[in-house]
């Protein structure tokens, strides 16, 4: 009995000692250069083996201690490992693989309500001036709402405001240099494809909007067409549903 007594008073102090230090840090997985959160990736702790899963803006909270050693894992994307050196928030990034879907080779995202982070642009009374394609072009733009003594008018204003933003991030994802890490058109076929199908912000910011498979969608509507209007350059940039 003793000796049971001690084995059981050890096996207390090393579940305590394992315990010890631990702690539920967050984190956000991302997709790398492009910063869009990435929902469903696997997060386990190999050291303590428990797991997470990040919700659809790629966020996710696990227990952790320092040197623990992370691994996320999810469909379409490199697996990738993380050591805990720190217990503060952090973000992961993850690189898509390369698959082939129906002879056409995408890199493949996989999420609801995918959302494209803007680093300089995220609600601030302040923010730098950029043109179409993103690219600052000098000054910046003040968010007058602060001196609006009308309620209304403040909502359309900060409603107008999130659409620019909204538009900036569009203009980014739907460049020519982007897309075409995704399809295989080039030329002025790929002009085409971008002006004919860059959505519109309803529709951009729709919760069902996934990027691979909007430009999967897509492209296989441009490939119905005939080759010789695949080389037209619609007036439109904007695709309205």
């Amino acid at each position: 009995m003793p000796k049971f007594s001690l084995l059981l008073c050890v096996a207390l102090c090393l579940a305590a000692f394992l315990s010890y230090g631990q702690q539920a840090v967050k984190g956000r997985v991302l997709e790398d250069k492009t910063r869009v959160g990435l929902a469903g990736i696997h997060v386990q702790n190999l050291n303590t083996k428990q797991s997470a899963v990040s919700d659809n803006k790629g966020k996710f909270i696990i227990k952790a201690s320092l040197n623990d050693l992370l691994l996320f894992k999810g469909f379409a994307y490199q697996n990738d490992t993380l050591l805990i050196t720190k217990l503060n928030d952090f973000e992961v990034f993850l690189l898509p693989q390369q698959h082939m879907l129906n002879g056409v080779e995408v890199k493949t995202m996989e999420g609801p309500s995918l959302i494209f982070l803007d680093p300089y642009f995220h609600g601030q009374t302040t923010a730098y001036q950029t043109d179409r394609a993103g690219n600052f072009k000098g000054g910046v733009a003040f968010r007058l709402w602060y001196w609006k003594k009308d309620e209304r008018r403040k909502q359309r204003q900060e409603q107008m405001l999130r659409n620019e933003e909204t538009k900036t991030q569009i203009a980014k994802v739907f460049s020519t240099a982007n897309v075409s890490n995704y399809i295989p058109l080039r030329g002025t076929e790929l002009e085409a494809f971008v002006r004919r199908y860059t959505p519109a912000v309803n529709i951009y910011r729709a919760n069902d909007f996934v990027l691979v498979n909007y430009l999967n969608n897509c492209y296989k509507k441009f490939m119905q067409l005939h080759p010789s209007q695949r080389q037209i350059l619609p007036d439109s940039g904007v695709f309205k549903q």
